[in-house]
């Protein structure tokens, strides 16, 4: 009997856009995913020419004031921030892998809470990815990540970076980089980790105990 190979089954991505550093990046959503406009990123959606199944948030920031009449609104004295609010969306839709763009550059508090968003996808057993021009950060909680030799950012030289966001992180195993560990621990006191380089080999992180942020620098994904 003849056997036909079967393509693995993608899983659906909850596409959220904020009001931070925009760049131009040529998404194009699968019928299976849904875009989220926070705020803001309701302007950066209009200018990428996608449409927003959902468009939330106190709107404090977006420009555009042709709302659609469907739009979530939130008081500004709220404790979620807009992105927060997104992610619980895309989390009670059944969404468990998240991209975000415009949740980095400007503020630097913005930026500082945007990784703990990511922190906090973790923690209910999802993964994020916050998008920036040239680079990536993702989180990890108790898992681990992978970069395939045939993923974009993983060419000989580029960056990559880790650190603990816990105040330790046990039994972190780092393989298929220029710098090689294995079961060591890392603290958010010390950057250990900073500037490793992928070799283009398949490229391997983990933590058994501890949640790490990985900073990947990347060859450019937008145009």
């Amino acid at each position: 009997m003849k056997q036909t190979e079967t393509k693995p089954i993608e899983t659906p991505v909850c596409y959220i856009f904020g009001a931070g550093e925009r760049t131009s990046c040529a998404v194009k959503p699968a019928p299976s995913d849904m875009v989220i406009a926070a705020d803001g990123g309701f302007d950066y959606v209009n200018a990428l020419g996608l449409h927003a199944d959902f468009v939330l948030g106190d709107f404090d920031s977006v420009t555009n004031r042709h709302l659609p009449p469907d739009c979530i609104r939130y008081p500004s004295k709220k404790d979620d921030t807009d992105l927060v609010l997104a992610v619980k969306l895309g989390l009670e839709k059944g969404y468990t892998e998240f991209v975000i763009y415009g949740g980095l550059g400007g503020r630097l508090d913005h930026t500082l809470a945007n990784i703990q968003v990511l922190t906090y996808i973790a923690g209910q057993g999802a993964h994020g990815l916050l998008a920036g021009e040239d680079f990536d950060i993702q989180v990890i909680t108790n898992g681990s990540l992978s970069f395939s030799k045939d993923s974009p950012e993983n060419t000989a030289g580029n960056i990559c970076s880790v650190f603990s966001l816990s105040e330790e992180s046990r039994n972190v195993h780092i393989e298929g980089f220029e710098y090689e560990a294995s079961g060591i621990t890392l603290t958010n006191s010390f950057p250990l980790g900073i500037s490793n380089t992928f070799t283009g080999r398949n490229a391997y992180i983990s933590v058994e105990k501890g949640t790490l942020a990985i900073l990947s620098y990347r060859q450019p994904l937008c145009t």
